[in-house]
């Protein structure tokens, strides 16, 4: 009698698999926190109009917040959505998640780093208190994909 045996090799993730799941959860975390604090900004703290009052009365402008706020949920929605995506991807071992990766990582360069670098006045628009998660989570996403290594042809 001949008994099978599963090769675990091939049901146990790799090393590098955990790791970029881990980089992955975390940076899914930074966006929910981001998204969160950025909610909680727009509903009970006003931290985002007292910046913006400080930034334009001084040049008898008026800077409207709701704009900004709902850049801020776009961005974190479609962070969310990504990661969630790349996670099932690396999560199911399919030969297109680093791929994908690379990709949602190129692609949200632009909107994550959007916030850090627009000014007026000489001054950030957006407070270093709501823009800093994004690009934190989106160093998650380069850190999960470089602990990733590289895939060996089979």
């Amino acid at each position: 009698m001949t008994q099978q045996t599963l090769d675990r090799g091939a049901a146990t993730p790799s090393t590098g698999t955990r790791r970029t799941v881990v980089a992955y959860g975390l940076g899914a975390l930074a966006t929910a926190a981001g998204l969160g604090y950025a909610l909680a900004d727009h509903l009970a703290l006003g931290g985002l109009d007292r910046h913006l009052h400080a930034l334009y009365d001084p040049v008898g402008k008026y800077g409207e917040a709701a704009p900004l706020y709902g850049y801020l949920y776009v961005v974190g929605a479609l962070g969310l959505l990504c990661w969630w995506a790349n996670l099932r991807l690396v999560r199911r071992g399919s030969g297109t998640a680093r791929r994908w990766g690379w990709v949602t990582l190129a692609a949200a360069v632009l909107p994550v780093l959007v916030p850090l670098v627009l000014r007026e006045y000489g001054r950030p628009v957006i407070p270093l208190s709501l823009a800093v998660s994004y690009p934190t989570a989106w160093l998650c996403g380069l850190a999960g994909l470089l602990a990733g290594g590289s895939r060996k042809a089979a």
